[in-house]
């Protein structure tokens, strides 16, 4: 891929996940983005110990704030 960097959304669960997971996977550093922390922090772990790179985000991304 090029990309350097992908932010993913939804990333604790579902197609966010898979998404996260085949990207990081492929290459890419990812930019986790979920309003569970403490679910997202153990993708983030899970990516890395699989040889990726990950940072966390926990948010919701319909805040207005």
């Amino acid at each position: 891929m090029d990309y350097r960097t992908a932010f993913i959304t939804g990333a604790t669960s579902g197609i966010g996940l898979e998404l996260a997971k085949a990207m990081a996977a492929s290459g890419v550093e990812v930019a986790l983005a979920a309003r569970r922390a403490e679910v997202l922090e153990e993708v983030a772990k899970d990516i890395e110990s699989q040889g990726g790179k990950a940072r966390t985000y926990a948010l919701d991304v319909c805040d207005a704030a």
